[in-house]
């Protein structure tokens, strides 16, 4: 259970949260399931981030493991915004040992200790499907740049709609409102499915190259009711999401298991990409049965994605 107290950090008021398990914001933020975060400091023992969710700028700091510090005005619907983004509310800590009494690979019980910080966020569906059609044959630079100049076409600047004076990201010489703040993006909401509809043009200023199909039939079905969102969650089905997703052109088992599992909370998902296919091929001989995994193997993928990610970061 999370608790919540007010304290003076860094010169500024703000909201602690802790009990949050060994959740690592770093690990969490830049393991490739979110694309919308900036990384403001980042020292021995500190680091900060800005992000965007539930339409409102967050900007979250870390001093410790299972701590948060939030910096924005405090309100019932921030909380709101913040508890289910973080997911505060899920015990990840049982699901990581429910996970490894169900596997003899010591392989996968390093990766399970050395990623126990991961947190699997509970993103906007619309967003995380748009964000992982945009994330096909594209690296996490060029898909968050993306993202951030579609937001800035299509968006509203959430700095000038909280009434903020100064940059949240501290850009020199730049202030909500100001001609830089226009295409930056970073504070943006993101794009409605409705508002890419209208104007689909706005989405070649982000040059998505042959996405731009995918995108716009994405956002059509979306506004038709061809696909229902609400309808995916409401259900509660992994099947049934991939099944549904998958009507969209362009996407397939990779990218609708990764809205799965990052959007609409099936965490049995478990993406394949060449990641996943080189641990298995190498540590686990070239078999690997997610269902043994448990309900929750999803966060076994990220344990494995995060820690062979690590290990090969020297040999790319």
């Amino acid at each position: 259970m999370f608790n919540k107290k007010n304290e003076v950090y860094r010169g500024k008021s703000v909201t602690v949260v802790d009990g949050l398990g060994h959740m690592s914001l770093s690990d969490t933020l830049e393991c490739g399931q979110a694309f919308r975060y900036e990384l403001l400091v980042r020292e021995e023992n500190y680091v900060e981030y800005l992000t965007v969710a539930y339409n409102k700028i967050i900007t979250v700091g870390q001093r410790r493991a299972g701590e948060l510090i939030f910096f924005d005005e405090w309100s019932e619907e921030y909380e709101a915004a913040v508890r289910r983004y973080f997911a505060f509310d899920t015990d990840f800590e049982a699901i990581r040992q429910d996970i490894i009494s169900r596997t003899d690979s010591e392989w996968l019980k390093q990766a399970a200790e050395e990623a126990k910080g991961i947190v699997i966020l509970k993103q906007e569906p619309w967003e995380t499907l748009f964000s992982f059609i945009i994330s096909q044959n594209n690296n996490i630079p060029r898909i968050r740049k993306i993202i951030r100049a579609i937001s800035a076409e299509y968006g509203e600047n959430l700095s000038l709609k909280e009434g903020r004076r100064i940059c949240p990201i501290n850009a020199d010489g730049c202030f909500p409102g100001c001609e830089e703040c226009k295409s930056c993006g970073r504070c943006y909401s993101f794009p409605t499915a409705e508002s890419v509809t209208e104007r689909p043009e706005g989405l070649l200023h982000s040059k998505p190259g042959f996405r731009y199909k995918y995108l716009l039939d994405a956002a059509n079905k979306v506004c038709e009711k061809v696909i229902n969102l609400e309808g995916i969650i409401e259900a509660e089905s992994y099947a049934y999401t991939l099944e549904e997703l998958k009507k969209i052109l362009g996407v397939g088992d990779k990218v609708a298991s990764c809205a799965a599992l990052f959007g609409f909370s099936n965490l049995e998902a478990f993406p394949i990409d060449v990641w996943m296919k080189r641990a298995i091929n190498e540590y686990f001989g070239g078999k690997l049965d997610p269902t043994a995994l448990g309900p929750c193997a999803g966060v076994a993928q990220q344990y494995i994605f995060h820690y062979i990610r690590n290990i090969n970061s020297g040999k790319e």
